[in-house]
């Protein structure tokens, strides 16, 4: 990964590693280790994940997302993937769920 990527390509990427590092089941050292990642950098990312709430502290990808009331149109759903629900309400409700099991 160039430093000279966009942060956008940068941060998917190392959410990428993250990922990849939760489901191998290696210790993060061992991990870096072997994707000849930088230890120090995937630390970083690591918590910066866990700051965002895109990880927990257990390793584990939180399975909470944040819903946001909106003052028209019932709730706002916005997923970790940057897939966004809006208008969620009573009356739709069953259509969000059905989604969100897609997904």
């Amino acid at each position: 990964m160039s430093d000279s990527e966009s942060p956008d390509t940068r941060e998917r990427y190392w959410k990428a590693q993250v990922d990849a590092w939760l489901a191998s089941g290696q210790s993060q050292l061992a991990f870096c280790r072997a994707n000849e990642l930088s230890y120090p950098r995937f630390s970083y990312w690591l918590r910066k994940f866990r700051r965002q709430g895109q990880v927990s502290e257990s390793g584990r990808v939180s399975g909470f997302v944040p819903v946001v009331a909106t003052p028209v149109g019932g709730l706002s759903v916005h997923l970790p993937n940057g897939i966004e629900l809006r208008g969620v309400n009573a009356q739709n409700l069953h259509l969000v769920e059905q989604l969100l099991a897609r997904l």
